[in-house]
């Protein structure tokens, strides 16, 4: 008998390839020997392409209330992903998102091509810009669907993390719209050091109180609440051809256990300004010399709550902040939340060639 003339789209069979470096501009993707990335993902999720459409289903004249011309006026890219938080790909995302990054290289014991990535929000009246930097993202979701998506900026990412799981990565691109077929070989998964919850230290207080074997989870959530429908524009035809910030914002969370005693609840019942560091790291070379890690800094903070529940038998408290908690303070050398990446990647948001 002969095999029916059908291939059934697994989910197991996608794959995608990220770049570090970042387009020149919207018209100009990176190319395809640039694209050299694999990394794994938890959810089948593919990218959402979607078209603008109008008719003239409501125009008079016609004699009916049935549309006979359909016209099309944008398109538009969305694309999530949830990712073990390896450091290739929190330096990737966060650098994306956040736009500015100076990498050095610290001296390591026993691993000189270690490099460390500081990343920052850029700063628009410094950089002549409020455009997010774009790069260029391949999709295989079965060997008949392949496509190039152009011009996807980093819209939103969240960091956290829970008892002795790998730390999560969830965020939320969008793109110009542009799609393409690609005929590119899909490189092989890249070789990663996972980061655990299980082995970071978080600092949180007026005196830096490490309260790291007190907390149930955490997340850190970074948006840029992008400005999608200014990307349209006389002359951007039907794609997006900007993208710029909107009000950003770096906002953590924490669910610990705290007592009486416990010097952050006396900060909180004080109205104390704190700082909040946490630090994740993962594999070392020599010593206590470590190649991978990821470290997160607010220096300036306040509580907005702390509410009060029940959590496996026990009373817990959940802080919150907001925009309005996480304080602005010129005077310091990093002003409002710091990320540190140290890899082995020479570089985040290089120049495409």
């Amino acid at each position: 008998m002969a095999l029916p003339g059908y291939e059934g789209q697994r989910t197991l069979d996608m794959q995608w390839a990220i770049s570090t470096k970042i387009q020149d501009d919207y018209d100009t993707v990176v190319s395809d020997s640039e694209v050299d990335i694999a990394h794994a993902v938890r959810e089948a999720n593919v990218a959402e392409v979607t078209r603008e459409l109008r008719s003239d289903k409501e125009t008079y004249g016609k004699g009916h209330e049935f549309a006979t011309t359909v016209w099309e006026v944008a398109r538009d890219t969305r694309l999530s992903r949830s990712m073990d938080g390896s450091s290739l790909i929190l330096g990737w995302a966060l650098s994306l998102l956040m736009g500015k990054v100076t990498t050095s290289q610290p001296d390591v014991t026993g691993s000189p091509n270690t490099y460390h990535h500081k990343i920052e929000f850029f700063d628009p009246p410094t950089a002549g810009t409020s455009t997010l930097p774009v790069t260029t993202i391949i999709e295989k979701i079965s060997t008949g669907i392949k496509r190039n998506l152009a011009s996807m900026a980093m819209s939103s990412a969240t960091v956290s993390g829970e008892g002795f799981e790998t730390l999560n990565l969830a965020v939320e691109l969008i793109g110009s719209g542009l799609v393409a077929t690609s005929s590119k070989s899909m490189p092989s998964l890249t070789t990663v050091s996972y980061l655990a919850s299980n082995k970071a230290v978080i600092k949180c207080g007026d005196s830096q109180e490490d309260v790291s074997s007190r907390i149930r989870n955490w997340s850190v959530a970074f948006n840029n609440n992008p400005k999608e429908a200014r990307g349209y524009f006389p002359g951007s035809d039907l794609y997006r051809g900007r993208l710029e910030i909107g009000a950003r914002s770096a906002i953590p969370s924490l669910v610990l256990d705290l007592d009486a005693s416990s010097d952050l609840y006396t900060d909180f019942l004080n109205n104390t300004e704190l700082a909040l560091d946490i630090l994740c790291e993962g594999d070392y070379t020599e010593g206590t010399d470590y190649r991978h890690y990821l470290r997160i800094r607010f220096p300036n903070l306040y509580y907005r709550a702390i509410p009060i529940e029940e959590n496996d038998g026990y009373w817990t408290y959940a802080v919150a902040f907001d925009e309005e908690t996480v304080i602005y303070d010129s005077t310091e050398a990093d002003p409002y939340c710091l990320v540190e990446v140290q890899n082995l990647q020479a570089e985040y948001l290089g120049d495409a060639t």
